[in-house]
């Protein structure tokens, strides 16, 4: 068993490879959690597959030098191309995958990445180790990426790669230089957090309330008193002064009448903003990442099946 990388990838392609290569050289084949380039899940947009945006100058330099190695990045024009390229030459056979996805839309990047995951290290499944490179793409899938660490625990290692100057060394393949002032590889490493169902809690509670009082409003005094009586081994303990400060005015999904300017009354309700967090914390995605049931592996079968997942092959040159 060894580490898959699950990653993204805009127009630079050393923002996925260099990373890649500094682990090769400074910690070699294997590491405590097994080889340590076992797999690259790269997620990208389809006009980068398609070469609409075509890769930025990208030059294959020797190891920790700026003197250019292969002079093949020339004759590619696609950025997945050069880092597909990149693998088979420098890090060798391997498992080597790429999602297409909406890289501007987070919910698509969020179901993209836990599907993912959900692929390759299944609930109640020793699973592989995912680390996740947030160097490259756009930040909603960065994002994506990081929700899905906290949230599952799957992803043991977030990491990146700093280069001081982008203009003139955003180009090389690998790293360029000893120097951690001008490239350095980083990690963060993602605690598990525990999802705190009160606040699920609450919004269900304001849904049921809607649904029998369509269009009124609540007072939180009347809404602690329905928490306190249908959860009461979660609420009972909870002050009014608490649950106004550390529920109603936090969280998301809770709508307030009047506004800050003009004064707001102790009246709440639903938000649309509530319902669209509420569908997804029901969906059985979320379910599985925070492993609220107990997932079957049909179940997560299932649930993957429209994962837009795809072998990258090495073309023939």
């Amino acid at each position: 068993m060894g580490v898959y990388h699950f990653t993204g990838l805009g127009k630079s392609p050393g923002a996925v490879t260099a990373g890649l290569s500094y682990l090769k050289h400074k910690v070699g084949n294997t590491a405590e959690d097994g080889a340590i380039i076992e797999g690259v899940i790269i997620f990208t947009s389809l006009e980068i597959v398609e070469g609409k945006e075509p890769a930025n100058d990208s030059k294959h330099n020797e190891y920790s030098q700026r003197v250019v190695k292969k002079s093949w990045t020339q004759e590619v024009k696609t950025a997945l191309d050069i880092v597909v390229e990149y693998l088979y030459r420098e890090i060798g056979e391997g498992n080597y995958y790429f999602c297409t996805v909406r890289v501007n839309d987070f919910d698509a990047c969020f179901e993209a990445v836990a599907k993912a995951v959900l692929r390759f290290h299944s609930p109640n499944q020793v699973g592989k180790h995912i680390w996740a490179n947030i160097t490259g793409g756009p930040n909603v899938l960065n994002a994506a990426l990081m929700q899905t660490a906290y949230l599952s625990g799957f992803i043991s290692r977030l990491y990146y790669t700093f280069v001081a100057n982008l203009r003139n060394d955003g180009q090389y393949l690998q790293p360029f230089s000893e120097n951690p002032n001008e490239f350095a590889y980083r990690e963060i490493y993602p605690l598990k957090t525990t999802f705190d169902e009160r606040y699920q809690f609450v919004l269900e509670e304001l849904d049921r309330f809607d649904q029998e009082n369509p269009n009124e409003w609540i007072s939180s005094t009347d809404l602690l008193s329905r928490m306190k009586s249908s959860m009461p081994s979660q609420f009972q303990y909870i002050t009014l002064d608490t649950f106004r400060r550390d529920f109603l005015n936090t969280m998301h999904g809770v709508a307030r009448r009047g506004n800050r300017a003009e004064g707001q009354e102790d009246a709440n309700r639903l938000s649309e903003e509530g319902r669209a967090i509420l569908k997804s914390l029901r969906s059985p995605l979320y379910r599985a990442l925070l492993r609220q049931d107990s997932t079957t592996a049909d179940e997560v079968k299932t649930l993957i099946a429209d994962l837009p997942i795809e072998k990258l092959e090495r073309k023939t040159r």
